[in-house]
């Protein structure tokens, strides 16, 4: 039996949905699990397939946003044996594929908070193994789901400093505004790490609040400055209407396995991920002391970790309602 890791996004490229394929592909390997990545071919950036401690097959194809599909099944389906196992990183990736495998298809955000671009979504929901990243995905589902934790572990500890830091595309409902404002009544430096069309209106922003603010850009993974953090914040926001709130924050997730505090919003699926969820306006929620490295990786394992997600991925359901694990 081989498990079907099929996923638009993978290392090198850096996102969520990257970080999360790349980890669950090397928890099934440490955990003797027979294992292909599927990814499409310009997310390997130039890297050979060869590159990679698991077989990894580049799927081909153009309009990745209306034709994924088609894509998937050309490159999964004919390498399907008798018990083999598929699990897909979004629905559109599962949808034909439906009834070739044992499917599961987990959720990590826009996949369910925006309307889908593609229809189908239904006779995916109804067919698979729904394996939701949050318990706030879990509850937009309408069907029976089990929370899949991050493979995420404690790492080695960085050296803790000063800056605020946060992680983030530089776009509408990220919340990195609210993040250079708390920074500025408090007396914080900040690090922004990310690019993207917001981030001349925020540069314009930090001249105005004035103080030690730094945009960094796009960095990859091994580069960002985790050592002189104080602490690590994700202050997303919904949509007006509503809609696309944030699936998890797995920047909080990394940033707790480095033994960093993390700061959160209401928004979403941020409080499971965020050690101290707060109103970003509201100063009086950050003067306490900040957890130390080894309450922020102790609170990490209990709630995620690569052989929590092999378990999860085995067919272990956590023992509680609507097959979520509840905090310890």
């Amino acid at each position: 039996m081989t498990w079907h890791l099929v996923t638009t996004d993978h290392p090198p490229q850096v996102g969520g949905l990257a970080t999360w394929a790349g980890g669950i592909a090397r928890a099934l390997l440490a955990a003797g699990e027979p294992v292909r990545v599927h990814t499409r071919d310009r997310a390997l950036e130039g890297r050979s397939p060869a590159d990679f401690p698991y077989p990894l097959t580049p799927m081909w194809g153009r309009s990745w946003r209306r034709w994924s599909p088609l894509w998937a099944r050309l490159s999964v389906a004919p390498r399907l044996k008798d018990g083999d196992r598929v699990l897909a990183a979004t629905w559109p990736l599962a949808l034909w594929l439906l009834g070739r495998a044992e499917l599961s298809v987990s959720f990590h955000g826009s996949d369910l908070t925006r309307p889908p671009p593609l229809s189908g979504r239904e006779r995916v929901l109804d067919a698979a193994r729904l394996l939701p990243v949050s318990a706030y995905l879990g509850g937009l589902l309408g069907r029976r789901w089990t929370r899949l934790p991050m493979p995420i572990d404690p790492v080695e500890p960085v050296r803790r400093g000063p800056r605020l830091l946060t992680i983030a595309r530089l776009v509408p409902g990220k919340g990195v505004d609210r993040v250079l404002r708390l920074g500025h009544r408090r007396g914080w430096p900040v690090t922004v790490v990310g690019d993207g069309p917001e981030r001349p209106r925020l540069e314009a922003l930090a001249k105005e609040l004035g103080g030690d603010i730094q945009f960094t850009g796009r960095l990859a993974p091994e580069a960002i400055p985790w050592h002189g953090s104080r602490a690590v914040a994700l202050f997303s926001e919904a949509d007006p209407d509503g809609g696309g709130a944030e699936g998890l924050g797995i920047t909080l997730l990394e940033a707790a396995a480095r033994g960093l505090p993390t700061l959160g919003s209401r928004c979403g699926g941020v409080p499971e991920a965020a050690m101290i969820v707060l109103d970003p306006e509201d100063d009086s929620a950050v003067t306490g002391r900040l957890p130390d490295v080894d309450e922020a990786q102790h609170w990490l394992r209990a709630r995620h970790g690569s052989q929590r997600a092999v378990d999860v991925l085995r067919g272990g359901e956590p023992p509680t309602p609507n097959g979520y694990e509840s905090d310890p």
